[in-house]
Order: C-alpha cells, then sequence, then structure tokens
C-alpha cells in the first residue's frame, strides 16, 4: 500500500482530504501529514490513529507515494515537482 503525504493538513481542503479519503475507504500504508513550521507540532486523529504534522520540506517527502497538497500556490508549486 502507498504511504501518503497531505501537504496543508491543517487547512480546510487538507481537512476534507481527509474526509474524503475516509469516506471512499481509500488504501494507504502510511500516512505523513505535512504542514507549515507553524502548524508543526501539532496533532489530528484520523482513524483512530494520533499524527504528528511535520514541517513540508523536500526531506518529509521522501518515500512518499502520492502528495495530495492544498498548501497554497507558492509552497504547492515549489514542494509538487519534488514530489513528484
Amino acid at each position: 500500500a502507498p504511504t501518503l503525504a497531505i501537504a496543508g493538513v491543517s487547512g480546510a481542503v487538507g481537512q476534507e482530504f481527509l474526509e474524503v479519503l475516509a469516506e471512499r475507504e481509500f488504501p494507504y500504508g502510511k500516512l505523513k501529514m505535512l504542514g507549515s513550521s507553524r502548524s508543526a507540532g501539532s496533532k489530528y486523529t484520523f482513524e483512530g490513529v494520533e499524527y504528528t504534522v511535520e514541517e513540508l520540506t523536500d526531506e518529509a517527502l521522501e518515500g512518499v507515494d502520492i502528495a495530495l497538497f492544498s498548501a497554497g500556490g507558492g509552497v504547492s508549486k515549489k514542494f509538487g515537482p519534488k514530489a513528484a
């Protein structure tokens, strides 16, 4: 199963990504929640597991198979190609 990352998880669209993943029972092996330096360290519970938001960096995207971006245009433009 793929490693999935959600960039911008603390925003409204990031939260909607989580809802859709749960509704669709999207298969994933590992989930990474990524955000800004302000959001890093925040905690979210998804499907009974508590996750800690990591700062979105090149290193945080290593090993990610699928990345969903809702981190704003500039941030998505910077990191999107690195996730491809």
